[in-house]
């Protein structure tokens, strides 16, 4: 008899959903706390008190002293990265020593992964953290001195090999591109150093997290970015570099699937991305994605924006670029640390009605839900959502598996009463504006999956759990 349970939870746009606002929610109920994709291109700030932590590679659940953390098969891990985030996580007192767990198996991002994503990977609008080059030596299994892959265990357990590979790898690297300013022994000493100092977290048996929720512990997955950049259904290549969706928790995470309690799914009402690619429901179109891509995204950083135009001057016009500015600008959409603008969407439910269908969604929590207040600002009928797609002419109830053929689809707009008071001081859920409930009520029956809470403003206590 299964006594534990295992939960999934998945961004299910294109990231920056508040995932970690929905799982502090619940972190309560569980024992171990996992990774099972990506590396340090992705990650969220904790803050409890007047600690403030950001996490890239090690999961969350640190403030809670007798939590297991654990960084699942399906990770790559930046070894200097990670020590400089158990550095900045212990000198704020938390202690994760006996509790935190890399397994045996992850990919080790190597200082030439590091090189070729800097060189190769500005057209896609890589981290340029070598995570897709990680993945890419992985996948290949080659034993060429340019292509080789290199695995935790094995290079705690075959340490001069392992070391003279990455030199060779490096090596090949520098006298390829003619990099020369490359330090081959600084580099190769440092990625040395660094990954003997988290010797200590090495998980050498694989059925530990197995074993583990066998005797009770629960598990909760956290998935790195969302399910519109996974590698295999997202649009290549303007996406991240490993698989995304809900069931990749249990190949990346180490567990049977026989434990799956339920899918938790988070959504936010104004949607943003970053990088290049098609975005049905953007606010200007290709217009938009150029504007946000202009050298390297950095042309229109948040303080630039602002030194041009007024965000309500911005919502008034008539123009759908204008007003996706105007949004941006009033909610924050940008870069935490570049301050690069994100492109700026209606909340498409198309999408997210075929995401909830594909990742057996048992749970919708949607943030931001306080934003639509800024199209009162606008000259538009209403809240202007997405309820269908056009291609060629005829209607369709899916996302196009091509990209280019995304890019060709029309969004059909419908537009919900507006919200005319701020909702950012409600509490309960039933005392909201019935233009929110009736939002609310049709976002449940379109999508075919549980409302469970929405966000009505970026603080932890503006969150609404709705009513079973």
């Amino acid at each position: 008899m299964i006594k534990a349970k295992s939960t999934v939870l998945i961004g299910l746009q294109y990231g920056d959903e508040g995932k970690a606002r929905v799982m502090d929610t619940m972190l309560k109920d569980y024992q171990i706390v996992a990774r099972f994709n990506g590396g340090a291109n992705a990650g969220h700030t904790l803050q409890v008190g007047n600690i403030n932590i950001a996490l890239h590679q090690v999961p969350s659940g640190i403030f809670y002293k007798d939590m297991m953390l654990y960084i699942g098969s399906g990770c790559v891990v930046n070894p200097k990265k990670l020590l400089e985030e158990i550095k900045e996580i212990k000198s704020n007192g938390v202690k994760i020593d006996g509790r935190f767990f890399i397994s045996g198996y992850v990919t080790l991002i190597q200082p030439h992964h590091l090189l070729f994503d800097e060189i190769y990977g500005k057209d896609i609008g890589s981290t340029k953290n070598g995570i897709g080059p990680a993945y890419a030596d992985r996948a290949m299994r080659a034993k060429r001195s340019e292509i080789k892959n290199i695995r935790f265990a094995d290079y705690i357990y075959n340490n001069k090999k392992f070391k003279k590979m990455v030199r060779d790898n490096l090596a090949h690297m520098e006298e390829k591109h003619g990099m020369t300013e490359v330090d081959i022994d600084k580099q190769v000493d440092e990625f040395d150093k660094s990954v003997m100092l988290i010797k200590k977290y090495l998980c050498k048996d694989p059925l530990m997290i197995e074993s583990l929720v066998e005797k009770g512990k629960n598990i909760f997955f956290e998935g790195a970015q969302s399910v519109m950049l996974d590698v295999v259904t997202g649009a290549t290549p303007f996406v991240t570099s490993s698989r995304t969706i809900a069931a990749a928790a249990y190949t990346g995470g180490d567990l049977s699937n026989r434990y799956h309690y339920k899918t938790i799914g988070v959504a936010k009402a104004i949607m943003s991305r970053v990088g290049n690619g098609p975005f049905i429901s953007e606010l200007g179109g290709e217009k938009s994605e150029n504007y946000c891509a202009e050298e390297g995204g950095f042309a229109h950083i948040k303080e630039k924006e602002y030194a041009d135009a007024k965000p309500e001057d911005l919502l008034a016009s008539k123009e759908f670029f204008d007003i996706g500015k105007g949004l941006r600008m009033l909610t924050g959409e940008y870069g935490a640390t570049t301050k690069r603008p994100r492109r700026i969407g209606m909340l498409d439910l198309v999408m997210l009605r075929q995401n909830c269908k594909l990742n057996g969604v048992d749970e919708l929590y949607i943030n931001k839900l306080d934003c639509l207040v800024q199209f009162n600002k606008t000259r538009l009928p209403g809240i202007p959502i997405v309820v269908g797609y056009k291609l060629d002419g005829r209607k369709i109830d899916y996302m196009p598996t091509s990209v280019d053929e995304a890019r060709e689809v029309k969004p059909i707009i419908k537009y919900f009463p507006l919200i005319k008071e701020d909702i950012s001081l409600f509490k309960e859920y039933d005392k909201l504006p019935a233009e929110v409930k009736g939002l609310v009520e049709f976002i449940e029956k379109f999508v075919e999956a549980k409302v469970c809470g929405i966000g009505v403003g970026p603080e932890r206590e503006q969150f609404i759990l709705l009513p079973a």
